[in-house]
Order: structure tokens, then sequence, then C-alpha cells
């Protein structure tokens, strides 16, 4: 594996804040602790990443709840070792769970790396059954949708899946019609998925800073992700006024694909 010199201090520090992060997950047995506003008009299901416990998603989640958002962070998926369609399903009864108990609020999907792909795939699940809740759309973070050439070089299913000739990233990808409810935060720099860009059919941004991890405590990022919920939300809005305005040809309305609330 070939690291470019420019990637070398972001690994070191990129490593160190994963390495804290792990220790405290393995050393703290507690349930999720942050859960926001009850009644907020936003609720944000976060997903994390390969080989992380939902310890790596609070930062985040914390910024999300000082801005008034609802939080649900998934423990259910433990270090998040089994294949992305499993994990789809598990996070699909999280949503579940969250729209039951908040029916009024507009769902938005956060993913870390593989937490993405697993979004993704939600919302195309969620799609085919048009009486359940939809999400009002996906932020991902750090995430290989178009896979990642290191994974090659690593062991274990879990990691293969990441190859960019996996079956279930070309699955993803084949899916195009929830595009458009995806929004990306991609890192400067990412030395996990090298050369990491926007596909083709989705929106994001590009950070000023780097990283794999160190992203889900920087301001830059939560401030990011915030945008990316709010443009979800307000798109949601949009697309619920065109489905009861008469004028069922209009541009607003030909724009919307399956959405939430």
């Amino acid at each position: 594996m070939t690291i470019e010199p420019g990637e070398v201090l972001v690994w070191g520090r990129d490593y160190a804040f994963a390495a804290r992060m792990h220790l405290r997950s393995t050393l703290d047995a507690r349930s999720p602790a942050v859960v926001g506003l009850p009644g907020a008009r936003v609720q944000i299901v976060l997903v994390q990443g390969v080989v992380e416990r939902w310890h790596f998603m609070e930062p985040l989640a914390r910024r999300l709840v000082r801005a008034g958002h609802g939080v649900r962070l998934v423990p259910e998926l433990g270090r998040n070792l089994a294949p992305i369609v499993e994990a789809a399903e598990v996070v699909d009864r999280v949503v579940d769970g969250v729209a039951a108990a908040h029916p009024e609020a507009r769902i938005v999907l956060v993913g870390h790396s593989k937490g993405g792909l697993i979004g993704k795939r939600v919302l195309v699940q969620r799609a085919l059954r048009p009486d359940a809740a939809q999400p009002a759309g996906l932020v991902a973070l750090a995430t290989p949708f178009a896979g990642s050439t290191r994974a090659r070089l690593l062991r274990g299913s879990y990691i293969r899946e990441f190859d960019p000739s996996s079956e279930i990233l070309a699955a993803l990808a084949a899916e195009r019609a929830a595009d458009a409810r995806v929004r990306l935060v991609l890192p400067r720099i990412d030395p996990h998925i090298p050369g990491n860009a926007l596909p083709e059919g989705m929106t994001g941004v590009r950070l000023r800073s780097s990283g794999h991890f160190r992203p889900l405590a920087t301001r830059e990022a939560a401030d990011a992700v915030l945008a990316a919920i709010a443009e979800a939300h307000r798109r949601a809005g949009a697309c619920a006024l065109a489905r009861v305005a008469p004028a069922s040809g209009s541009p607003a309305r030909r724009s919307c694909t399956t959405t939430g609330r």
C-alpha cells in the first residue's frame, strides 16, 4: 500500500482519534444517553461505520442536539460487522420505531462511512413500502459509494464489501432514484478512501479538513451535516406541498422522488 506524503500526518491524527474512541467504546458499556428534544421537528438516526460502536457518532450527535434536533443512535449494530444488507434491516426497524414515537417529525439518516451505504440501502428498501415512513434524506459522511482500493489489502468479509468490484456496491449504485435524497460530506483527504469523489447524481460538499474518523468530532463537519439536514427538511416540505398542489406537472412535483413526510 502506497501512502502519499500528504497523508502521513492525516493518518497519525486520524488513528489517534480512532484509538481513543475504540478504547472508550470498549470500556463504556452504557446505553446511549443523548436523545435530544422529544418534540423536535427533525429526528436524526445516526449510523456508525464498520468496526465502530455507537460511541463514534456521539460527538456529532451532541452537536445535532444543540441545534435542536432529536437523535437516535444505533447500539443494536454493535461494531457494525454484519453485511450491509443485514445491517440495513436493523436500521430499518430503528426507523420504524422512531416514526412510531414521533409521527409528526421528519426523519433524516446520517451515516459515517459504511453507515452511509447502509443508509442508502434503507432508502431503497423503504421506497418499496409506500405505506412506511420515508426518511427525508441521507447525509453520508466519508462514505465510499464507489468503494476503496485499500479494501483489497485487508482480510475479512466485512471489509471486502468495500472493494470497488463488490456486488453490493454495484447494486447500490444501480439504485439511482434514491440519489436525489443523498447529501455527501467528504473530507479533503480521506486516508481510507483514496480519491473519494462525489458520485454522479448526488450532491455534497468537500471539507477543508482531512481524516476518515476525525471529522465526526469537528465543528466544520457538523456544520456541513446540519446544512445538509436543513436542505433535506426543506426539500421534503416542498415535495409534500407539491403532492397536494393542483398543478401535477409543476417543476417541484416532477423533481420529487419518494420522500419523507
